[in-house]
């Protein structure tokens, strides 16, 4: 049976899981622009296999395609209603798929990938050094944006509660990653260095994680 905090993401009303991050609480507009950039640069093929870690209801493949990025797509997830709503939102198409799995562990996740993403979720799982280990093993480049930048002197982990419609409202957690927490992950998992790249228009940074 799952924990408590992976079940509150299955319990999105169709309404909720629907305009989740596409209608409140959205990323900037130049943060999903820088990502796409970024993507682009770093993505060995002109139509990479992208792997989208926590894809929710799939706003940025929506936001990649309509602004010409050609790509296979598989997003990964672990809420049965968020998934409903990306494939009603992407629509049918033989490029893209969805598996609904845990990304801590990404044990449904089949072939390999250019790039593996995160948007907006590493601070929002319970163990992100076994996610990016797996994200290691599936994928030839990590990619990460956080809107919480990993600079904190010390790692915190807060209990927040997440509008889930219908009136309800459940726990998820949200980290504070420190700087020195950061850097021992990223040296167990062989990381040589990282290229940052500063959204202008918010707080938001972009991680490219380098292996030899």
């Amino acid at each position: 049976m799952a924990d408590p905090l992976t079940q509150s993401w299955t319990v999105f009303s169709r309404e909720r899981a629907a305009i989740y991050l596409n209608g409140y609480g959205a990323p900037a507009e130049s943060s999903k622009r820088l990502l796409l950039e970024v993507i682009r640069q770093h993505s060995p093929r002109a139509v990479p296999s992208l792997l989208d870690l926590g894809c929710g209801n799939a706003h940025v493949c929506t936001f990649f395609r309509d602004h010409g990025l050609d790509c296979s797509y598989t997003g990964v997830d672990v809420s049965p209603p968020l998934l409903e709503a990306a494939k009603a939102n992407v629509g049918a198409d033989a490029t893209t798929r969805f598996v609904e799995d845990d990304i801590c562990k990404l044990s449904g996740v089949v072939g390999h990938h250019d790039v593996a993403f995160y948007s907006h979720t590493l601070e929002m799982i319970g163990d992100p050094e076994s996610s990016l280990r797996a994200a290691k093993r599936l994928a030839d480049r990590i990619v990460i944006r956080f809107f919480e930048p990993p600079t904190h002197t010390t790692d915190s982990v807060d209990l927040r509660l997440l509008d889930v419609g219908g009136d309800a409202s459940v726990p998820y957690i949200r980290r504070s990653m420190g700087r020195s927490y950061y850097q021992l992950m990223l040296a167990n998992l062989g990381c040589d260095s990282v290229d940052v790249y500063q959204d202008d228009g918010s707080t938001d940074q972009i991680h490219v994680l380098n292996y030899s």
